[in-house]
Order: C-alpha cells, then sequence, then structure tokens
C-alpha cells in the first residue's frame, strides 16, 4: 500500500447520500423538518393508532419477540435434531422450510428433482415426514411458522397435534395459504395467464380455510403475506411495503365483497417482511407501514377492532445483503439489520447465518445467529424502551416521507385496477426489472460499496470461508431418504390413498369449503405431497404435474 493510499483512507467520508432505496437524505436534520407533525394525530404512543410507534404500550417489556430461525436440512430426522437443538440453545420459536421439489409441489423421487432434495431446506413428502421434523416438540408450547408451500404441511401439523392432545385453543402457528398473485406475486405468478386463473380459483379456497381456522383454531394465522420474497428481487423499501399491502388490500377486498366482516378475517392475517442493513431506513419502513396499514383498514375498509388495526409481522434478515466472498463478515451485516428489525417493533425475527449464501447453515452458524438475537434482547438495551428512534428529526422525517411514497404507489396500483391488474400490465415486472439493473449498476461502479465485493477484496484463493464452512448435503442420507419415499409408496393400502385422493379432487373441482378436512384424510391415508398438490392442480383444470412428465397414478 502506498503512502497516497494510507493518507487518502484517513481522510476518507461517507459517499453515499441516500438511502439503501435511493431516497436523498440531507447531512443534518432539524426541527424545521418535522415542525408541521402532530404528535397525537401523525405519531401517538405505542399502542395508540395509528401504532407508528409500536403495536403495543410496552413492547419488548411486555413479551420479547418471537427468535425463530429458519431451519431446513437436507432430511426430515437431521432437520428435526437442528431444531431441537436450536430449542435448547434459547430459540423461543421454530421455523421450517422445504427444498425446492416441496415448495412446488413434487415428491423427491419425481426424475426432475434430482439435485434439487434437500438442497436449501427440508424435502417434506408424507405426514411421517412431518412426524419425523416434529418429533420431540411440543406444539402446545412452541409457537411455529411452516413455510412450507405444500398442501401437505398445515394438515399434517394439525393432526399431530391431535395425536399430542393439543386443544386447538393452545395452537399457535402461522403458515402462508395465501393464493399465488395475491400471496407473493413477484416471486410465484410467472407471469403466465394460468397463474392468475389459478389464483382466482384459489381464492374462493383460502376464505373458505381462512373462515375454517379463525373458527376452529383461533391462535392459528394462515393469511401470512410474503413481501420478503419481493425485497429480495432488488427493490426498495417502499415497493418491499406498497405491493405486498396491494395484495393484502385485494385479498381483503373480495372477502369482504363475500359478506365477511372485515373484524373478523383482519385479525388473522400476517406478514413476512424482509429486513436490510440500513438501519435508519428500516426503521421508518416499519413505522410507515404501521401506518398506512392502520389508516387504510379504518378508513377504506370499516374496521374497528384494534386487532384489526395493528400490523402484525414477522421479519427475516435481508438475504441479497448476504456475500459469499468473506462470508464471516456476514455476522455484522446479519446483526445490524436485526438492530434495525427491533428498533422498528416486529414481534417475529429470524436472523441469516454467516454462511447461508455458501451452503445450509451448519449447527455452528445457526448457533450463533440465536446468539445474535439474545445477545440483542439482552445486552443492547435495544429492547428496554418502546420505538427508541421515535422523535428523531432523521427518523421522523424519513418515516413521514416513507408513509407519502407508499401512499402514492397504493394509488397508482388502485388506479390500474388492483395488484393483479398491475401485474398482468407488466408494470410490476417493469420496476422490478428496473430496481435490479440500478442496483447491479450502483455496485459494479461503486456508487454504492459493498465490503469485501468491491471494495476491501481479497483473493478468491485466500478466501477460507468458503473452504473451511461450507456445510455439504449427504447425498446417502438424501438417496436413503428418497428410496424410504418409493418404498412408502408400495407398502401403504393404495385403496385408501385412490379414495382420498378422488375426494380430494371432487372436493376442489366442486370448491368445498371444507377442503382442509379431505385434505386431513389424504394425510391419514398416506397420500403425498405430490399427489396432493397433483390432484389440486387438475381441480383447477391444470395437468397432474407442473414439470409435464408424470401422469396421474391411479388412472
Amino acid at each position: 500500500m502506498t503512502t497516497q493510499q494510507i493518507k487518502s483512507r484517513y481522510f476518507q467520508r461517507a459517499l453515499r447520500k441516500e438511502t439503501w432505496s435511493g431516497i436523498p437524505v440531507r447531512a443534518v436534520y432539524t426541527p424545521e423538518e418535522t415542525k408541521d407533525i402532530d404528535y397525537a394525530h401523525s405519531i401517538g404512543n405505542p399502542g395508540e393508532y395509528p401504532y407508528k410507534r409500536g403495536i403495543y404500550g410496552d413492547m419488548y417489556r411486555g413479551r420479547l419477540w418471537s427468535q425463530r430461525q429458519i431451519t431446513g436440512c437436507p432430511t426430515p430426522r437431521l432437520t428435526n435434531e437442528r431444531l431441537r437443538y436450536l430449542l435448547s440453545h434459547g430459540e423461543s420459536a421454530i421455523n421450517i422450510i422445504g427444498d425446492q421439489p416441496t415448495q412446488i409441489g413434487i415428491d423427491s423421487d419425481h426424475p426432475w428433482a434430482v439435485g434439487s432434495v434437500g438442497r436449501v431446506g427440508v424435502p417434506v413428502n408424507t405426514m411421517d415426514d412431518m412426524r419425523q421434523i416434529l418429533d420431540g416438540i411440543p406444539l402446545g408450547q412452541v409457537s411455529t411458522m411452516l413455510t412450507l408451500v405444500t398442501p401437505i404441511a398445515v394438515p399434517s401439523y394439525l393432526l399431530l397435534a391431535e395425536e399430542q392432545g393439543v386443544a386447538p385453543n393452545d395452537l399457535r402457528m402461522t403458515s402462508p395459504m395465501v393464493p399465488p398473485v395475491l400471496g407473493a406475486p413477484v416471486c410465484m405468478y410467472g407471469g403466465r395467464e394460468w397463474w392468475f386463473d389459478m389464483a382466482k380459483r384459489q381464492m374462493k379456497e383460502f376464505i373458505d380455510k381462512l373462515e375454517y381456522f379463525t373458527k376452529k383454531y383461533p391462535k392459528v394465522y394462515v393469511a401470512n403475506f410474503n413481501a420478503y420474497n419481493i425485497r429480495e428481487t432488488g427493490v426498495g423499501a417502499v415497493e418491499e411495503v406498497a405491493w405486498i399491502f396491494a395484495n393484502a388490500f385485494e385479498a381483503l377486498k373480495l372477502i369482504t365483497e363475500r359478506g365477511v366482516d372485515i373484524d373478523v378475517v383482519a385479525p388473522k392475517v400476517s406478514f413476512t417482511f424482509s429486513v436490510m442493513i440500513d438501519i435508519f431506513e428500516e426503521v421508518a419502513k416499519f413505522r410507515a407501514a404501521r401506518v398506512v396499514w392502520a389508516r387504510t383498514l379504518k378508513e377504506k375498509f370499516g374496521a374497528k377492532d384494534p386487532r384489526s388495526l395493528a400490523l402484525k409481522y414477522h421479519v427475516n434478515t435481508g438475504g441479497i445483503i448476504m456475500e459469499r466472498q468473506q462470508a464471516t463478515i456476514n455476522v455484522i451485516r446479519a446483526a445490524y439489520a436485526a438492530l434495525a428489525a427491533v428498533l422498528g417493533g416486529t414481534q417475529s425475527l429470524q436472523v441469516a447465518s454467516y454462511d447461508e449464501p455458501i451452503a445450509i447453515p451448519t449447527e455452528e452458524a445457526a448457533t450463533l445467529a440465536v446468539r445474535t438475537q439474545q445477545i440483542l434482547a439482552h445486552e443492547t438495551g435495544a429492547a428496554s424502551v418502546a420505538d427508541p428512534l421515535g422523535g428523531s428529526y432523521y427518523v421522523e422525517s424519513l418515516t413521514q416521507q416513507l408513509e407519502e411514497k407508499i401512499q402514492q404507489i397504493l394509488n397508482t396500483i388502485e388506479e390500474k385496477g388492483g395488484m393483479t391488474a398491475a401485474i398482468r400490465s407488466g408494470y410490476i415486472d417493469r420496476e422490478m426489472e428496473t430496481a435490479w439493473f440500478r442496483y447491479q449498476k450502483e455496485v459494479e461502479t461503486k456508487q454504492r460499496i459493498v465490503v469485501g465485493v468491491n471494495e476491501y477484496t481479497i483473493p478468491e484463493e485466500e478466501d477460507a470461508d468458503v473452504a473451511v464452512y461450507l456445510s455439504k448435503v449427504d447425498f446417502a442420507l438424501v438417496q436413503q431418504h428418497i428410496e424410504d419415499l418409493k418404498q412408502f409408496k408400495q407398502r401403504r393400502d393404495k385403496t385408501k390413498v385412490r379414495k382420498a385422493l378422488e375426494d380430494l379432487l371432487r372436493a376442489t373441482e366442486n370448491e368445498d369449503p371444507d377442503i382442509c378436512e379431505y385434505e386431513k384424510e389424504c394425510c391419514k391415508a398416506g397420500c403425498t405431497t405430490g399427489e396432493m398438490a397433483g390432484v389440486k392442480r387438475m381441480g383447477v383444470g391444470l395437468p397432474y404435474d407442473p414439470l409435464g412428465v408424470l401422469q396421474y397414478p391411479f388412472d
């Protein structure tokens, strides 16, 4: 390093003059920026409308946020071991994610599943898989999030809870049962017309399930809208909130048009957000989101119940802020993002493990992520005071800007006829592509410094993180799991399987409001993820196999 380089670094300064999302910021904020903000009307106290400062009066003094690391290892048994390990080390809730075949509704023995089984989550083919995953976990005491887009997960969970003798009132579970397009449009709708047609049919099923769970399982949340995947495309904080709210508002409109009281359904709605590393923008985002949600529910939908007006959400620290290069420094990125989530008032948090850009987290990395949350809760002081950044000239000004920008996008989408129409028009795609191009260009031109990627780099051959911490999938275990599935299919009672699938097919075709009961019967009969998802596709006029390889096996 030259003398000039050393000197230039001594005098280096902050170059970025805008937030992560591109909102310009000033060097100094004064009372002038907040002089027109009325505290009682625009801010309010924590636990009071419009909930800008948090949905509970005492926030974390009343109860800490749920600490739930997302978990999905190559097999159900390994996933169970990891879940129990994390619970024994202080995790307060669990979050299970499936592998790619599970998420698209095919079995592990599908020809196109080769190489994907157990790679980014746990393979879930049968109720027995769910039994292995949840073995020894008291479902009446542990809050569970099922990030499993498969028809087998939730009914299996309910049946296993019954086996444990857990009363329906004691079950605490969240699962994203919202249909494609209305659930997480950017990552799921795929730009294909049949997605829209299927979503329309599935909306009725979703409403039926929402009513079913509201009556039978009061602490189960199946209306979870996923904004995390939206943010992972590179869009900013404003788009993340506005797009997912537009989805939720469209769903609520359809539900209330069916005659369902908004104060019956809205308390069951929750969200999954992302949190990036720009601490102040993220805090302002969550504060603004609570206000936009509360005011829209009250003024547009006529909600009166405070539980309807209070925005409930889980947060994952952003995946796109985690880098493969010098992976251990991701610990710092995740910690700062987690701090932003807590300062912003989250009710639930998952901190990404530092090695996630490389592979499924190691036990050591997962433990470190849990410890990050525990230090944040008990050592930093961040949990001691509700909305500790409230009143900051900068934070209040930025919150106000974000509120306005979120509302502007919501107005634009409404003018286009709603979120589904906005997607059809190509508006969402264009905005997403523009945002990702802008982000990548900023990184490549060093307008946006990413440590270890475009500045403060080291040669790849010297980067020990990739070699040392790479958690490789044990393909022998995965192959044994696939063989076990094949044997399971051979020894089950095929007559019972056929009948359960045919009943589910008819229920789907007829839009039977008791669809949950048919799914439960399929689980008990030994039907698989691929079979249940396949007949449900058939029930809405689509091929049995989404990849066009397999035929319905019971013709």
